[in-house]
């Protein structure tokens, strides 16, 4: 059994070198190469060094790298941030949540150099990072319209996320002293994640469209059905409605909400549902601060579809570079 799982460990850390090698090579941006890269070295790390403290005399020296195995939870919140939320922008809740879960670990490991008395509190803190982890992937799944990125959402919640979940879970419970049948189906689990991973990159290429920089996307279309839509999201207003969805629209122009999504991908280049519909309520909104120097933002913001004035003011600066008041006051002045 200690061969099968030393062959194991070994297979799944070439795995995941494989795995930096194309992610460095890859075309995707630098904040997801970065990412992708540091996760993948803790993963390694966490595959390989209880084989150099029991075969090499060195391993104290190389303890530095439990400290990448133990923010691997904070690393794969961050990338699946990066990858399904397009948004250079990291929001003060996810900054907050990954810096008390590295500085938590950056303290354990100025203390000690290997995981095997890490603190209850510490490994419930990685399981609360990975949970949320797999919210991010969650929580937006219905506003997506890229097909190739939709579809891999379930691909990390059902295992990326998961399996970080399973193996700090496997750790509290066996205060990391697993059975060794136990340890060797979590590192083969791992494994068959890792095949399948550089699998998804080296055959299916999913990365060329999920992560990539989104295009500018497009105003108009020659395609019928899509000019329908412009006509009527003008026309009717029909962003205006707080619980618009894709699902609710693809009704209203009668077609599955399947060929909808990927007529407003592959038409107009949003890669968003919230982009698209978003777009509509902030020039709306930007005429109305231009024109009505008296209504309250907030009742713009809720006039145009906004279900709160924070979600304006992000999706206002994001289009015209400053906040709605600082918009108006410059209109005014």
């Amino acid at each position: 059994m200690e061969f099968i799982n030393t062959s194991i460990r070994l297979f799944a850390t070439s795995q995941f070198f494989l795995f930096v090698i194309l992610v460095v090579a890859s075309d995707n941006p630098r904040r997801v190469r970065g990412t992708a890269t540091m996760l993948a070295i803790g993963i390694a790390a966490y595959l390989i060094m209880p084989l150099a403290r029991t075969y090499t005399p060195y391993w104290n020296q190389l303890g530095f790298l439990w400290f990448f195995a133990s923010i691997s939870p904070s690393l794969l919140l961050l990338l699946v941030w990066f990858i399904f939320e397009e948004d250079c922008r990291v929001p003060i809740w996810l900054s907050a949540t990954v810096g008390v879960s590295v500085l938590g670990s950056i303290w354990f490991h100025l203390i000690n150099v290997t995981l095997s008395d890490s603190p209850v509190w510490l490994q419930g803190l990685k399981i609360f990072v990975s949970a949320m982890a797999i919210y991010v992937v969650w929580q937006g799944r219905d506003s997506d319209l890229v097909e190739l990125r939709s579809k891999i959402r379930n691909v990390f919640i059902l295992v990326m996320a998961a399996m970080m979940m399973i193996v700090i879970a496997m750790e509290v419970v066996t205060e990391f002293n697993p059975p060794q049948g136990l340890d060797t189906f979590v590192v083969l689990i791992i494994f068959l994640f890792s095949v399948a991973l550089n699998y998804f990159f080296t055959k299916l290429d999913p990365v060329a469209q999920p992560m990539a920089a989104p295009l500018p996307p497009k105003e108009e279309s020659g395609d019928p059905l899509i000019k329908e839509l412009l006509t009527r999201m003008s026309s009717e207003r029909l962003y205006a409605d707080h619980d618009l969805r894709v699902g609710s629209l693809a009704g209203l122009m009668n077609i599955p909400e399947y060929k909808l999504r990927k007529k407003i991908n592959q038409q107009l280049g949003y890669r968003n549902f919230n982009q698209f519909v978003n777009h509509y309520r902030i020039q709306e909104a930007g005429v109305k601060l231009r024109e009505d120097l008296q209504t309250p933002v907030l009742s713009i913001a809720l006039d145009v579809g906004f279900r709160s004035i924070s979600s304006f003011n992000s999706a206002f600066q994001a289009q015209f570079g400053v906040s709605p008041t600082k918009y108006r006051a410059e209109i005014a002045g």
